[in-house]
């Protein structure tokens, strides 16, 4: 009988995809990894060249938020505070607590950099204009992490006690300024 055939790529990378959300980076394995795709870890590193690279390969920024970024400047505040709240328990949770925990590493910090700027404040320093785009479009980003952060991440009691109407109004209408804001004198 001829042996089985071992897994594809896609196999390796969804079983390291499973892995990396439920476990998060630093518990997660090779050999772990290999074993729910149910091939050799050397086939894994084959593939993929590392454990770092593997992981690069398979934890996507959110689908969701370049359609929300696309949508009406001028509501654009409350409806990413809106996905971070409705989205807390999503995969994209899981994918985003996979990249902070494995943000030490120089590949997995450049990644997170880049997707900020290509997922994010590019885009959205597109559309707001005024003298200082860029810079109010990564201040708005790094509100919206920090909120993510918060509730995500570290899962503040306050935060994920209080009013979801009122997080949205009050924090929405913050970031909502700086989109807004006109040029500093």
């Amino acid at each position: 009988m001829p042996p089985p055939n071992p897994p594809s790529r896609d196999a390796i990378r969804c079983a390291a995809t499973e892995l990396f959300v439920r476990d998060g980076y630093a518990a997660t394995t090779v050999r772990a990894i290999a074993s729910v795709a149910g091939c050799d870890p050397a086939l894994v590193i084959r593939h993929f060249g590392s454990k770092e690279g593997l992981f690069l390969a398979t934890v996507p920024a959110s689908a969701e938020l370049p359609g929300i970024l696309a949508g009406p400047i001028e509501t654009l505040g409350r409806e990413l505070v809106r996905f971070v709240l409705e989205a807390s328990e999503s995969r994209v949770a899981g994918v985003y607590r996979a990249m902070l925990s494995a943000s030490d590493r120089p590949e997995i910090k450049e990644r997170l950099r880049a997707s900020m700027h290509d997922v994010f404040a590019g885009p959205l320093a597109d559309r707001i204009g005024g003298a200082h785009p860029e810079l109010r479009a990564r201040l708005a980003a790094a509100q919206f992490a920090g909120l993510i952060s918060a509730y995500w991440l570290v899962a503040d009691p306050v935060l994920r006690s209080a009013d979801r109407p009122v997080i949205v109004e009050l924090y929405g209408d913050a970031i909502q300024r700086l989109l807004d804001s006109d040029d500093p004198a």
